[in-house]
């Protein structure tokens, strides 16, 4: 029976993510082939079969070269009917959703999938006169749900079901309804770059079955978890480890080390237009180093610092700070973008013994 081998896959790893967190947090490539390969060869896309799968797969773009999307998933006649784009584990998936958004549009494949190895997102485009919109299918986490839900709705994307749109378009949402939790994209709208021709003069627009509002100036009421806190007054966190954060529009992200929150946080407000201080960008305004900048940082000697992670194409994170620093530092620059540092909660691992 399919579903089986399925949900023995996603067992496997789940196991995987709890043992080896580290590596995959720090290696996309290991992600992709100890998390996202098992799960897609389960699906009947076996990344190792070329007339199946074909990975590092070139698309077009106007005025960019060589940009290839992870895998792409082919249909009898060997023509795209997904991409799929994979990122390391932890990673918010919000630009590669972007990136998959023009990669589909641009070569009209009908479907879209963004995996950090523990959440799928599949999103469907659908053409309406010169409005294009990609609609939120179905998304799942291999973390908050039992590996025999996960595979229940990851089986809308088994090759049979995919390779036969009516059936999961159909299927998909049925399966998503059964998510006991409001789904994170619901209702945003995202203005894609003009890649080509078909996007000069079309309107490109996320849409999901569910909504919510998003409320930067509000308060979140304060939870009552001895393992929680809001940004604004943090606790001693120096012997605690953050596994979430809940961020003001009502979306989660798992979290699995300190520099997380302010990589995660950054790229939220980057993502939604609210990154308005001006860079670079200095937590402390006596400091001889930028936290925010546009180009990769170095120390005094030269040399590039290793705790620092890349935001966008033009735009750098510092992270190397202690646990109580990196609450303080993202809590200044929520308040420098304007947004209470109240409206953001963070989840903590239960205390050991």
């Amino acid at each position: 029976m399919l579903l089986k081998p399925l949900t023995d896959t996603l067992a496997l790893v789940r196991d995987r993510i709890k043992n080896f967190e580290r590596e995959f947090t720090n290696n996309e490539t290991q992600t992709r082939l100890s998390l996202v390969d098992p799960v897609l060869k389960a699906l009947d896309w076996d990344p190792q079969d070329p007339t199946t799968v074909k990975v590092e797969y070139p698309v077009r773009q106007r005025n960019r070269n060589n940009i290839r999307v992870d895998y792409a998933l082919l249909d009898s006649k060997q023509e795209p009917v997904a991409f799929v784009e994979a990122k390391k584990l932890g990673t918010d998936l919000g630009p590669a959703q972007l990136q998959l958004f023009e990669y589909a549009v641009g070569e009209s494949v009908p479907y879209a999938i963004a995996t950090n190895g523990v959440t799928w997102t599949v999103f469907k485009k659908e053409n309406e006169a010169t409005r294009v919109s990609i609609d939120v299918l179905l998304e799942v986490s291999l973390l908050d749900q039992s590996p025999t839900l996960a595979a229940i709705k990851l089986l809308s994307l088994w090759k049979g079901l995919l390779t036969s749109p009516t059936s999961i378009d159909l299927i998909a949402p049925a399966l998503n309804s059964l998510e006991s939790k409001p789904s994170k994209h619901a209702n945003q709208a995202v203005q894609l770059p003009n890649t080509g021709p078909l996007l000069d003069e079309t309107e490109v627009s996320i849409t999901g079955t569910k909504s919510h509002n998003l409320n930067v100036s509000g308060e979140r009421p304060t939870t009552n978890k001895d393992d929680s806190f809001n940004l604004d007054n943090p606790p001693d966190v120096s012997h605690r480890k953050p596994v979430e954060l809940l961020l003001p529009d009502g979306t989660k992200r798992q979290i699995y080390k300190w520099s997380s929150l302010l990589r995660e946080v950054t790229q939220w407000l980057l993502a939604t237009n609210i990154l308005t201080v001006d860079i670079p960008w200095k937590a402390k305004p006596n400091s001889n180093r930028n936290t925010l900048q546009q180009s990769a940082i170095y120390n005094k000697h030269g040399m590039k610092i290793k705790q620092q992670v890349q935001i966008d194409q033009n735009l750098f994170l510092l992270t190397n700070y202690d646990a109580r620093t990196i609450c303080n530092i993202t809590a200044k620059l929520l308040t420098d973008c304007e947004v209470r540092s109240s409206t953001v909660t963070v989840i903590l691992a239960p205390r050991s013994g």
